[in-house]
């Protein structure tokens, strides 16, 4: 499932959309009713319980109203295609194959027992472009020699760009690989809470919850760590993956982690885990061109059993340029509009979602587009922002186009340090930390990002 979701997780999102939707009254008589199961084998399909005594009505209204909205709502949460599966009570106690909503457990367990794989996060199902293939090289190299070469593995990027799906498609290979592997995936929030918890089972008598949390991460042969800059300012969590980093390396275990930035762009985080990471390699993920977005959408189109003509993959692909989770959203809403209300699949219906989702309205920010609105702001020419002059008006507006590009693009920093003039990411970094701290403290400056990024949305 997207993100790990559990079924319970992903009803209590959609049916509290669908109380906004339909008002007290209707949801208290359509969706109120209905419990989550659990997804299908193929994670397809999400299964709702009914009352029997009042199926027939609820299922009616599901057919001509709330399916559709349900699949919205889904594709909106998870990034995925997931439709309801309505049964009667009776029905859900045959023995069909679906996997259960997880229920509390009555013996606390100190640490996240099944952070778990998604199946569909694999090298096959990786559509390989430009800003990627060189992360995703690495990451085949990691999962065929774990703990033997780039290791820790560091990928960084922009949200949406597949930097998870590239990490756990190391995991489910070597897991393919080496089926009585230990792999743990875990996000830092994950590894967050485990610890916490741990320290305060810990406090109790008698209870082994931080030396079951030790035991649980140190004796892996593979983590796998989503988003580490969540760490950013909390030094007690930084110290205990100091150690359980030290202890995996140096029983050559492989440690895989994602991030939204470079890790020395993240703010308190200690120097010695930094120095631990440069230990290892790091590679970025970039935006994907178009080339790369419409295969994407040819992936996806085969994935989901659908002839799509060639002119309206292209057409959504130009048209979404945000990042690979935007992109399988349009898509999962065009699959939407075709198989749900008989639209055809033309040029015509995706325009239509395109609309909706407001693609092919919105101002395209670049690199250049921000230089070129600051540089006229301070009188200045884009050529003498990308320069190495430092007069003072100049070198302000040089920092104020840096922090421009890294808060409204995807760019990382060396790409960004490239559109400038060639500058390295220290200097990049440099320049976008002097303006956000000037963005916290001075109104004036606040004001004036404000302005700018409003004129480089808008025109």
């Amino acid at each position: 499932m997207s993100e790990n979701l559990n079924p319970n997780d992903l009803w209590e999102k959609i049916s509290g959309r669908l109380f906004t939707q339909l008002g007290p009254v209707s949801f208290d008589s359509f969706v109120d009713p209905l419990k989550p199961i659990g997804f299908t084998e193929d994670n397809k399909r999400l299964i709702l319980s009914v009352p029997e005594d009042t199926a027939s009505a609820i299922t009616e209204k599901w057919k001509l109203e709330l399916e559709m909205s349900f699949v919205e709502y889904a594709t909106e949460i998870t990034g995925r295609f997931i439709r309801p599966d309505l049964r009667t009570t009776e029905n859900t106690e045959e023995k069909n194959s679906f996997v259960s909503a997880p229920v509390a457990s009555e013996q606390h367990i100190p640490f996240s027992q099944d952070a778990g794989l998604n199946e569909d996060y694999t090298f096959d199902k990786f559509v390989v472009g430009s800003g990627n293939e060189n992360a995703r090289a690495i990451a085949k190299a990691v999962a065929e020699g774990p703990g033997k070469v780039y290791n820790p593995y560091l990928i960084y990027g922009g949200v949406g760009l597949g930097k998870t799906h590239l990490m756990q498609a190391i995991g489910n290979q070597f897991a393919k690989d080496n089926p009585n592997a230990r792999i743990k995936y875990a996000t830092a929030e994950d590894f967050l809470n485990d610890f916490t918890n741990s320290l305060r089972e810990g406090n109790q008598d008698n209870s082994n919850a931080t030396a079951l949390f030790k035991k649980t991460y140190r004796s892996l042969d593979m983590l796998l760590v989503d988003d580490i800059q969540f760490w950013a300012g909390k030094p007690q969590v930084q110290e205990e993956f100091f150690n359980t980093f030290n202890a995996l390396t140096k029983a050559n275990k492989q440690i895989v982690m994602t991030s939204d930035r470079y890790p020395n762009d993240i703010p308190d985080l200690q120097d010695r885990l930094k120095s631990r990471f440069e230990q290892g390699i790091t590679s970025d993920i970039q935006k994907p061109d178009v080339q790369t977005r419409v295969a994407i959408l040819r992936n996806l189109q085969d994935q989901n059993d659908l002839d799509i003509p060639n002119d309206v993959l292209q057409l959504i692909g130009e048209s979404v340029d945000d990042n690979v989770r935007t992109l399988e959203g349009a898509f999962h809403k065009f699959e939407a509009k075709i198989r749900f209300m008989n639209k055809p699949a033309t040029i015509e219906t995706a325009k239509t979602i395109l609309a909706e989702i407001n693609a092919n309205k919105k101002a395209v920010v670049t690199v250049e587009r921000i230089q070129d609105v600051v540089a006229t702001y301070y009188m200045q020419t884009v050529e003498d922002m990308k320069s190495s002059r430092r007069q003072a008006n100049l070198v302000e507006a040089r920092h104020v186009a840096i922090y421009l590009t890294r808060t409204m693009t995807d760019k990382s920093l060396p790409e960004i340090g490239r559109a400038f003039g060639n500058r390295d990411h220290s200097s990049i970094s440099h320049a976008f930390n002097k303006i956000e701290e000037q963005v916290e403290k001075e109104s004036n400056i606040k004001e004036l990002i404000a302005d700018l990024a409003e004129t480089i949305k808008n025109g």
